[in-house]
């Protein structure tokens, strides 16, 4: 057996292409570089880059693989992955926004009237020390503006706090830096409320929010 997961761009004319087979009895990943440039054409052509993972340790792998991602991610060094890149042998995986009426505080830092809706979210604490992996929590947001955001996680972070902010909603990624500007004293459902303020974000993620916000209304 030989199966296709897709491939996605290592550089302008190489490809990485992702294949599942069988190999004496025993499943493998195989992850193979191929020239995009190269025709074939009855031209005797040298074999690919590749590596071969057995599946019995595909899962450290990809673990350690997490592990790097965040370490980067939380020191800024990569963004998030665009899917026009990544060409999948299945269509994605679609997320679809739920609007909600407000149940909790609101923030006090928003100029402008928040969108309130519930969509999953990462955060990257950004100013604590120097761990592996980079520290991570996943929660989810209540509202959104272009200036700041409450989001409801399973712990707290004070005020004053620096957070790098991770959305994936199907295609659209939105990536962001926003500091704490005020939570609740008490936990609600085993989260914590918080307020977000935006203080850096780039034209693409000033976009991404602006959809996200655009598609809740």
């Amino acid at each position: 057996m030989k199966q296709n997961f897709g491939r996605v761009s290592r550089n302008a004319s190489e490809e990485i292409r992702v294949w599942l087979h069988e190999v004496q009895g025993e499943l493998q990943v195989e992850l193979r570089v191929y020239d995009r440039s190269v025709q074939g054409g009855g031209i005797s052509l040298p074999e690919p880059e590749g590596l071969v993972v057995p599946i019995h340790a595909l899962s450290e792998l990809c673990q350690i693989l997490e592990q790097v991602h965040k370490h980067l991610f939380k020191k800024d060094l990569v963004d998030v992955p665009s899917m026009r890149n990544l060409i999948t042998a299945d269509d994605p995986i679609k997320l679809h926004l739920v609007v909600e009426d407000p149940s909790g505080p609101q923030s006090q830092t928003h100029h402008e009237p928040p969108v309130t809706v519930k969509v999953p979210v990462e955060c990257y604490l950004l100013d604590a020390p120097d761990t592996w992996p980079a520290e991570q929590v996943t929660g989810e947001t209540r509202d959104l503006s272009s200036e700041g955001a409450q989001v409801w996680l399973p712990r707290e972070f004070a005020a004053g706090s620096r957070l790098a902010v991770l959305i994936i909603i199907g295609e659209l990624h939105f990536r962001g830096h926003a500091e704490v500007v005020g939570t609740a004293p008490s936990p609600q459902d085993g989260s914590y409320p918080h307020s977000l303020q935006w203080v850096s974000l780039s034209p693409q993620a000033k976009a991404a929010l602006s959809k996200i916000i655009d598609t809740a209304k």
